[in-house]
């Protein structure tokens, strides 16, 4: 009798435990990817683009403007006709290039006879005074831009004048139908009173081609 109450006790301990065991339950091992990064990748910079502005193009006169500028001791512009000095029958009229920003003076009718002393008797320029306290005893080197005007070839005479001590006489240039730079050398005498320096500038005389003049420099270095 007690045999059969055990056995009945341990059938029951044996089925409470064996519903109360079940089998794990698979859980499925879904892979999950790491997170990626939503910060967005910096942007390829972009070169801005070049502006193909075309060089303004430089005449020829302002290319040879900027060559006797170089280290000049005094600069003058023909368009201005500042401190000048015309004598009767010299025909002058000044203009300015279609083309460019360039004005310039155009010289005809010279006087064959027209002295290179004094004021000179041609287009003359008279120099700052301490232009011509610098040249006083010293070389200069006259550098003036000119063309021919309306033809292909013109001619025209230069002088350096210092109005007390000496000049230069004439010196005869040869122009042609493209600005170009004509160049005179001087050795300048010791000024004593000091009654100014002047540039004479001599077209052809009547009847010739007449000469265009745009720019002239002066340097002045130790004389020669």
């Amino acid at each position: 009798m007690a045999k059969g109450i055990l056995q009945i006790f341990l059938e029951k301990v044996k089925e409470v435990f064996g519903e109360e065991k079940a089998s794990p339950q698979a859980v499925s091992s879904k892979t999950i990817s790491p997170a990626i990064s939503s910060v967005a990748a910096p942007p390829k910079p972009i070169s801005p683009e070049v502006a193909k502005v075309p060089a303004k193009s430089t005449s020829l006169a302002e290319q040879l403007r900027a060559e006797i500028a170089r280290d000049a001791t005094h600069f003058y512009v023909f368009e201005t006709g500042e401190t000048v000095t015309i004598p009767a029958g010299l025909t002058c009229s000044s203009h300015t290039s279609m083309n460019s920003e360039t004005g310039y003076i155009t010289l005809a009718n010279g006087n064959p006879k027209a002295p290179p002393a004094g004021i000179t008797g041609g287009y003359s320029i008279r120099l700052p005074d301490q232009v011509e306290a610098a040249a006083s005893g010293k070389h200069i080197t006259v550098r003036i831009i000119a063309r021919a005007s309306g033809s292909d070839q013109s001619h025209f005479a230069v002088a350096y004048s210092t109005n007390e001590v000496g000049n230069s006489g004439w010196r005869k240039f040869t122009a042609g139908s493209e600005w170009s730079i004509h160049t005179m050398e001087y050795n300048v005498p010791v000024m004593k009173e000091g009654r100014g320096d002047f540039i004479g500038i001599l077209p052809d005389s009547e009847g010739s081609p007449g000469a265009e003049f745009c720019y002239l420099a002066i340097n002045i270095s130790e004389r020669q």
